[in-house]
């Protein structure tokens, strides 16, 4: 499996529990409405040190073989709930009750994400080759943006996967033997 495969299916199925858009930070065009999650990818590759796993399989109807190295290296990833205190809209973008307190919704968010990790989904992503190996608490990570605080409460995730690199290496069908006599 490709790190690739490993983030986009982890924020495809975290946004689909969510039910809010789950973003790569510093690659969203603009920013998502309010609430919403970025994510940042601190350690995409972290091998074990381990040489790895390697398998051979010949190529039918070749004399080749292609050799396969396998290993299970991890990959941290750091999520943030975003929010901000507002008001709930009506159809017309009319200010309506109740009134969203940003570093609730935040907090919540974070924490149902982290059930995501911890629970609900941990069998499904398992089955689909990303095991997590552990989930630290939620934090305050609040910043300034301007005149307003953007709510922010988030924790990092390391999970661990397959990874397989494969190549095809040539080999010798048939070897000749010579046999020579010594003369003593």
């Amino acid at each position: 499996m490709t790190f690739l495969k490993v983030r986009n299916t982890i924020s495809k199925k975290l946004e689909e529990h969510l039910g809010i858009p789950v973003k790569l930070s510093e690659q969203t065009d603009s920013v998502p409405e309010f609430p919403f999650c970025f994510y940042s990818v601190t350690t995409p590759y972290a091998s074990t040190g381990e040489l790895g796993n390697y398998s051979t399989e010949e190529i039918p109807g070749t004399t080749d073989i292609t050799t396969t190295r396998e290993e299970q290296p991890s990959a941290t990833f750091s999520f943030v709930m975003c929010s901000i205190n507002r008001h709930t809209k009506d159809a017309d973008g009319n200010d309506i009750e109740p009134y969203i307190y940003g570093e609730d919704e935040a907090q919540i968010l974070a924490e149902k994400a982290q059930g995501f990790f911890l629970h609900v989904e941990r069998d499904t992503l398992s089955n689909l080759g990303i095991v997590v190996v552990s989930v630290t608490n939620v934090t305050n990570r609040t910043t300034l943006v301007v005149d307003e605080a953007a709510r922010r409460y988030g924790f990092d995730v390391r999970v661990r996967y397959v990874r397989s690199d494969e190549r095809t290496d040539g080999t010798v069908k048939d070897v000749l033997t010579i046999h020579k006599r010594s003369e003593i």
